[in-house]
């Protein structure tokens, strides 16, 4: 029954775009990104720019709280944020507070400098993680730990979507949060793979 609801969910988003730059939204913009498009060009720019790549997030990266991606996003869970996306980038960690009136959720990327390291630190965080779920066609792998919150690796990069401060049921229609976490990661993987293609 799991399975079969979140490959509804899979199916569901498919349909999803990620907007452009031409789509609606609000002002704000993130952070100055590097030129990568992609989870595996941005790793690749990683591997090769070295320290100068750090002091900013990949373009692939800063998606995950740019205002095309939280109208997606919106669109996907039947409801927005009640206030603005404030990103930050520290220790090449990438994120941003998705503020809800009923509660709140964490996107986060962490940029590892290729696929070798973001699996050692993909497997580091799910072995402190205590009970886990393996959720099959998230990435490369990905798990959802007991209060749903989603890790997914692909490529170098690790992404946490952070559901623990929402409700046990959240959006419209209302969905658990492990449903909305899982959906959050889809929604990311889908835009990820359209800025790929």
């Amino acid at each position: 029954m799991r399975l079969r609801r979140t490959a509804a969910l899979l199916l569901l988003l498919t349909a999803v775009g990620c907007g452009s730059a031409g789509s609606p939204g609000p002002a704000a913009a993130p952070p100055a990104a590097s030129p990568s498009a992609s989870p595996s060009a941005a790793a690749a720019a990683g591997a090769s720019a070295g320290a100068a790549a750090s002091d900013r997030p990949s373009d692939a990266t800063s998606m995950i709280c740019n205002p095309y991606f939280r109208q997606e996003l919106a669109g996907a869970l039947g409801t927005d944020i009640d206030r603005p996306l404030a990103p930050s980038w520290e220790k090449r960690v990438y994120s941003c507070e998705y503020h809800y009136p009923a509660g709140s959720m964490t996107l986060s990327v962490k940029e590892l400098p290729d696929p070798a390291t973001a699996l050692a630190q993909y497997d580091g965080l799910r072995g402190s993680a205590g009970a886990v779920t393996d959720l099959n066609g998230l990435g490369e792998a990905a798990y959802k730990r007991a209060d749903g919150t989603t890790v997914v690796r692909k490529d170098g990069f690790v992404l946490t979507v952070d559901v623990a401060r929402l409700p046990e049921t959240f959006g419209t229609p209302p969905r658990s949060r492990a449903d909305v976490a899982v959906m959050t990661a889809t929604t990311v993987m889908i835009c990820w793979k359209e800025h790929s293609s």
